[in-house]
C-alpha cells in the first residue's frame, strides 16, 4: 500500500472517531429533544407526500447543531492535521462551506429520519427505535460529510 492511500485510511479513522464522538453528542440531544424536551403533538407538514413531524425535525436540528460544533472543532484538531489542511480549515469562509457542506448533510438525516419514522410509525414512546433509524440516517449523512468536506473544505486533500 503506497503513502498516500495509508494516510487516507488513517484520516479517515480519526474523521470516523471525530464522527462518532459527534454523533454522540448529536443522538443524545436529538434523543433528549425528541422524547423529554419538545411536546408529544407539535403537528406535522407534507413534502414531497411524506408526513414529517415538526419534532422529529426540531429534534434532528437541535442535535445537528450540538454535532456540527463538536465534529468542527475535533476535525481541525485532530483530523486533517497537515498544515495546509489545518490552513484551509480554518476561517470564516472555510466554516460557511463546512457549514453548507453540513447543512446537506442535515436534509439527508431529516429525510432517512423522516422516513424511516414513516414506515416504521415511530411515536414519542418509541426511544429506541427512534434511536435505531438515526444511528442509520446518521451513517449516510457521515458518508457525505466526510466525501463533502474533503472536497470542498480541503480542496481533496
Amino acid at each position: 500500500m503506497n503513502d498516500k492511500r495509508k494516510k487516507l485510511i488513517k484520516e479517515l479513522l480519526r474523521y470516523m472517531v471525530a464522527g462518532g464522538s459527534a454523533f454522540a453528542c448529536d443522538l443524545l440531544t436529538k434523543t433528549l429533544f425528541h422524547s423529554l424536551i419538545l411536546p408529544a403533538d407539535m403537528g406535522s407538514f407534507s413534502v414531497l407526500g411524506f408526513v414529517n413531524e415538526v419534532r422529529v425535525t426540531l429534534a434532528t436540528a437541535a442535535g445537528f447543531i450540538v454535532g456540527l460544533i463538536v465534529n468542527y472543532l475535533v476535525s481541525i484538531f485532530f483530523v486533517f492535521t497537515s498544515e495546509s489542511q489545518k490552513e484551509k480549515g480554518k476561517g470564516v469562509k472555510a466554516f460557511l462551506i463546512y457549514l453548507a457542506v453540513s447543512v446537506v448533510g442535515l436534509l439527508i438525516n431529516i429525510g432517512v429520519t423522516q422516513l424511516g419514522c414513516n414506515i416504521m410509525s415511530i411515536s414519542k414512546d418509541d426511544t429506541i427505535m427512534f434511536m435505531l433509524i438515526s444511528c442509520a440516517a446518521a451513517a449516510v449523512a457521515l458518508i457525505w460529510n466526510y466525501i463533502g468536506r474533503k472536497i470542498f473544505v480541503y480542496k481533496g486533500e
